[in-house]
């Protein structure tokens, strides 16, 4: 038993030298008025490819660590002050955006809107950000979104619910689990995580404009892995199966 055990020990060290990589971390900076953003990519060698757009979503941060730790692949997060969303003070005005809702600019115009004054040279600025993390992420390979929830749900995609013209198709074999989903871009990821027991959402092919990631990308391969702040073993098992 002494040669299998050494020769598996040392398989699993190969492909964790070889295969994952040493990570490889840059920072870009943008300023925003007064607050600085950092949009820092984490590179673990070859594998998928998450972005992380909500600083206070921690629980998937942790887990989109765990799975480029293990098996490789790459990380684009926000880091600066505050929580989730984004706040700046330009000409003597404070200015505040959720960085999902800023990757179109009907979405810029929204989230500025919703949360405080608009101006069209804040509406610059912020797209300017968008624009700096579009450029970190890849072209060739399926986008892979990471989030934790509290108020929006599956539930919001059910029958009669507030977002229930935003889905083409939904699968819950899971209904308690019902903070733990995947929304996709495409019909062949939808049906691959259908088959595989998940609860998954297929996006409207035309959604409504709110300038989040998945509208931008709606005519390429993305998957959004939604969980509840609680779920990391469960969100880790969703990120490898994503």
């Amino acid at each position: 038993m002494f040669l299998p055990r050494m020769f598996l020990f040392f398989m699993l060290m190969f492909m964790f030298v070889f295969g994952a990589g040493h990570a490889k971390n840059t920072r870009k900076r943008l300023q925003l008025g007064d607050t600085q953003v950092v949009i820092e990519t984490i590179q673990h060698g070859h594998g998928k490819a998450f972005v992380h757009v909500h600083q206070n979503e921690t629980t998937a941060l942790r887990a989109a660590r765990a799975v480029i730790d293990a098996e490789g692949g790459s990380i684009v997060t926000l880091h600066h002050p505050g929580g989730r969303n984004i706040a700046f003070h330009l000409d003597k005005r404070r200015y505040e955006f959720d960085p999902n809702r800023m990757f179109t600019d009907a979405g810029i115009k929204k989230t500025l809107q919703q949360f405080g004054p608009y101006s069209a040279k804040a509406h610059g600025l912020v797209k300017q950000l968008a624009q700096r993390v579009k450029a970190e992420l890849p072209s060739n390979q399926t986008v892979i979104a990471v989030h934790n929830n509290e108020d929006y749900s599956l539930k919001a995609y059910y029958p009669g619910a507030g977002l229930a013209d935003e889905a083409e198709a939904l699968h819950v074999p899971h209904p308690k689990a019902y903070r733990n989903f995947y929304l996709v871009t495409k019909k062949t990821d939808y049906t691959r995580l259908k088959h595989s027991d998940f609860n998954a959402v297929l996006q409207a092919s035309t959604p409504d404009d709110d300038g989040s990631l998945s509208v931008y990308l709606t005519s390429k391969p993305y998957v959004n892995v939604e969980a509840g702040y609680d779920q990391l073993a469960a969100q880790i098992k969703m990120l490898r199966a994503a």
